[in-house]
């Protein structure tokens, strides 16, 4: 009989912890259902794909590809290329003094162009202001205030292709240069944080969108995205798939 009871009240402590760690998830955007309906309205839905052949974890990833030809234009514009997956939580989760923990993962096939890629970033809704971003250059990764000339830090091989690499993000929410903040890691290195203005206005409403966004030219590139998470906390942000980073496909 003790026994029993000492085996049930492990299973409670034991669900009750997954209960609170599934808890912690605020949004998924993993591909596990096939298709894309965990992601908002995407941006030049033209270029995204489900595939199968190289995943970050599960049996799914997001595919951008983009190919330079008329399809990919921006709204007529000769001079960029874009497709991008679109992830934005409900009004007020991004307003002044809130906290946004978010993390993804993203492989490529072949190194990118020299030409600068925008692989994520975060804009407001209603003015379309973007106020930070993440680069790729060939295989370098950087990071800047979208407002700042000169990028915050980059790393040369942090977009090496045939790896997975992930990228985690907490920012804290401020029209206040001294107050408002971003702080990254990239596959597990810590990058530093800094503080800049990254809300236009205190009640603003911010959204991410990560694929490829690009200046036009014909060159095939293709980008994957999967294991992309909102947490409540920087813990479960961090520890989350961590083992994954690294993870190679052959395609």
């Amino acid at each position: 009989m003790k026994k029993s009871c000492l085996l049930m009240s492990c299973f409670i402590a034991f669900t009750g912890f997954c209960s609170f760690s599934n808890a912690s998830i605020l949004w998924q955007g993993d591909f596990e259902t096939g298709d894309m309906p965990q992601w908002n309205s995407p941006i030049n839905p033209a270029g995204l794909s489900v595939t199968g052949e190289c995943t970050f974890d599960g049996k799914h990833a997001g595919k951008v590809t983009l190919t330079g030809d008329d399809s990919f234009l921006w709204r007529g514009n000769k001079f960029l290329n874009r497709s991008e997956f679109h992830h934005r939580r409900a009004a007020g989760n991004t307003h002044e003094g809130r906290d946004t923990f978010f993390a993804f993962s993203f492989y490529l096939p072949k190194t990118f162009s020299e030409h600068k890629h925008e692989l994520g970033y975060w804009e407001s809704d209603k003015s379309w202001q973007q106020m930070l971003r993440f680069n790729i250059t060939g295989s370098e990764l950087s990071f800047q205030e979208s407002a700042a000339s000169d990028v915050l830090w980059k790393l040369p091989e942090g977009a090496a292709p045939g790896q997975w690499h992930r990228i985690a993000l907490h920012i804290h929410w401020s029209t206040d240069p001294k107050v408002g903040s971003a702080e990254v890691w990239v596959n597990g290195k810590h990058m530093g944080k800094h503080h800049f203005k990254n809300l236009p206005t205190q009640d603003a409403l911010m959204f991410t969108q990560i694929g490829i966004l690009r200046t036009q030219e014909k060159t095939v590139e293709e980008i994957l995205i999967d294991g992309a998470i909102e947490t409540d906390n920087l813990t479960e942000l961090l520890e989350r798939d961590r083992h994954l980073v690294g993870k190679t496909c052959e395609i």
